[in-house]
């Protein structure tokens, strides 16, 4: 197969407006437990148009964003080992610097947030896992205090009779955080759109509910019985916050939410605590927790990726999948898009 131009998707100004375009790069050097990643699919986040609007997280012009990317693994950096030359693999991209986020034909990816992608899956799915999964993963780990089964127990774990609700659930977060909380061994409740009922149903969740219905925190807290102390919001926007927290019905509980709150969403009662995907950097032990989790779910086929809308265009295209999102008309699915479909 012909090698790929080392190109990326590049920002050129603060606060761009016009659309994002590829410019030629070196190859990087790469530092100690690093690998270079030959992207085949990278998939889309809501963080991604947000830094581009609003400058937040970019250090430098021009930059690049993006934080998922499927590929194979094209060169090793010093003192890397448990990884070769042509391996399959998801990376959840550090974004420290230009050359370290997905956009582009070689991302720099840390073995540290990087796991093998077993066959099974095909790359479009495996883009639509890192970033997602390690924010359900960190926030139920650190925020909300469940504990991810390790490696090689069971999964699932034995049902604890305990109820986590998820709000959001066919969110890319939330799906993930469904299929962790359930693999923990807790009762599932959450929130979607009626048409995404039937898919978070599927991914482990006992009971859901529309979060257009004006009762639908009277109708969770009757499924929940008086036991719902962790609630993970996936959403954390749009009045969300203030219906987890008055979804707990335990004396005391906690909001797991993926955005800023304000202090005065916390109650006497209920705490609410921001999470994101850097928790799993900053803390190696959840970043260890995480991951292995992650490892284990794929090698056992028990994880259930994002559904894949796959868009035209390769890295060029992601300029659509930017409008898209700022519209607010992507739900319940992960734009990814095939590298090898840009047109270079």
């Amino acid at each position: 197969m012909t090698p790929l131009p080392f190109k990326a998707l590049s920002i050129t100004e603060h606060q761009q407006k016009t659309p994002l375009t590829l410019l030629d790069y070196v190859e990087p050097e790469l530092a100690e437990g690093e690998i270079l990643i030959e992207a085949v699919a990278v998939a889309q986040n809501p963080t991604d148009w947000k830094s581009i609007d609003t400058g937040r997280n970019i250090l430098s012009l021009p930059w690049v964003v993006g934080g998922d990317v499927a590929g194979t693994v094209f060169k090793l950096g010093p003192g890397v080992t448990g990884f070769e030359i042509g391996d399959r693999v998801i990376s959840f991209a550090e974004r420290k610097t230009a050359r370290h986020s997905a956009f582009q034909t070689y991302p720099i990816g840390d073995i540290s947030r990087t796991v093998k992608l077993p066959e099974s899956y095909t790359f479009e799915q495996g883009a639509t896992i890192p970033l997602a999964f390690v924010t359900a993963g960190a926030g139920l780990e650190a925020a909300l205090g469940v504990r991810l089964p390790a490696p090689p127990a069971d999964l699932p774990a034995a049902n604890k009779g305990e109820p986590l609700l998820v709000w959001g659930g066919s969110s890319s977060v939330g799906a993930f955080t469904i299929q962790l909380a359930k693999a923990s061994g807790y009762t599932v409740i959450s929130t979607a759109s009626p048409k995404n009922h039937a898919y978070v149903k599927s991914l482990g969740a006992s009971d859901v509910f529309d979060y257009h219905d004006s009762d639908v925190v009277s109708k969770i807290r009757a499924a929940a019985g008086d036991k719902l102390a962790l609630v993970y919001d996936s959403i954390s926007e749009n009045g969300s916050i203030e219906a987890s927290v008055a979804s707990v019905t335990a004396p005391a509980g906690i909001v797991a939410v993926i955005l800023a709150p304000n202090p005065e969403q916390s109650t006497d009662k209920v705490k609410v605590v921001q999470t994101g995907a850097r928790v799993a950097s900053e803390d190696p032990q959840v970043g260890r927790t995480v991951y292995g989790m992650l490892e284990a779910l794929l090698e056992k086929y028990a994880l259930v990726p994002n559904p894949v809308r796959l868009m035209p265009g390769g890295l060029l295209g992601i300029n659509e999948g930017l409008q898209l999102m700022r519209a607010g008309k992507v739900s319940g699915e992960k734009l990814v898009y095939r590298v090898r479909d840009t047109a270079f």
